[in-house]
């Protein structure tokens, strides 16, 4: 990561994530294995022993079949464990741009004018007793796979925060820009003019847009001397949202 970033003039690194792959359950296949393969013993050894007596040898045949179940159940655990075991990968943020590095793999590097946008989540998870709040980040370049970081990175709070920011003092300039001169800005599930704001089909100008909020995973806006908000889009249908905010408070 550290080559490429240099390579592309990235700057210095301002965040960094990982996962971290869980190590091979050798006891869930061992143990099933080795039990497994002491019933077989069990079972021959019965069977042999049938024969020498004159009995039939299928008086053994309950412990053979318990046998093939248990290395039946350990085969298909250490089939589970080869096909579903995830490669480890980082991601970190530079002062111009992200990286992405999957283990084996060549790292994938973006500046941010290479970023079509950001989208974040944070949603509150509770069971009545204890709460805990889950995070995820999408990252859209403008041709490539699209990057998610979600709560198998560690530390993803911190560093969605300090992406966010940085992505934003880039985009922010470049999009007001834009809207001084007239163009409209699209930020997925909304767009900002001129003129006002909206989403498909719905819009306001701006002497009628109140104040905006982020409310538990929802940006609601309020219609100038309205009680209830106008419209409630969850965050994740907001691109840009932080740029999306700024500049709303601006227009208004």
């Amino acid at each position: 990561m550290r080559i490429v970033a240099r390579e592309l003039e990235l700057g210095p690194r301002e965040g960094l994530v990982c996962t971290d792959p869980k190590s091979f359950p050798w006891i869930v296949v061992l143990l099933p294995g080795l039990i497994g393969l002491l019933v077989l013993w069990m079972g021959i050894s019965a069977m042999v022993e049938n024969q020498r007596n004159g009995d039939a040898w299928y008086y053994a045949l309950p412990l053979l079949l318990l046998a093939a179940a248990i290395l039946a159940a350990a085969w298909y655990f250490l089939f589970l464990a080869l096909t579903r075991r995830q490669p480890q990968v980082w991601v970190g943020h530079y002062r111009h741009g992200i990286v992405r590095e999957v283990a084996g793999r060549e790292p994938e590097a973006y500046s941010w004018d290479e970023i079509a946008g950001i989208r974040r989540c944070g949603t509150r998870v509770t069971n009545g007793i204890t709460s805990v709040t889950t995070h995820e980040l999408w990252v859209r370049p403008h041709e490539g796979d699209e990057i998610v970081v979600d709560d198998a990175y560690e530390g993803i709070a911190r560093f969605i925060d300090g992406l966010d920011k940085a992505f934003t003092r880039v985009r922010l300039p470049q999009d007001s820009d834009r809207l001084k001169a007239g163009e409209r800005i699209d930020f997925l599930g909304a767009h900002i003019d001129p003129a006002g704001l909206g989403y498909p089909e719905h819009r306001l100008d701006w002497r009628e847009v109140g104040r905006i909020t982020v409310e538990k995973g929802w940006v609601e806006i309020h219609r100038r001397g309205g009680g209830k908000p106008w419209t409630r889009l969850p965050v994740e249908m907001i691109e840009n949202l932080s740029v999306f905010l700024a500049l709303a408070a601006r227009a208004r």
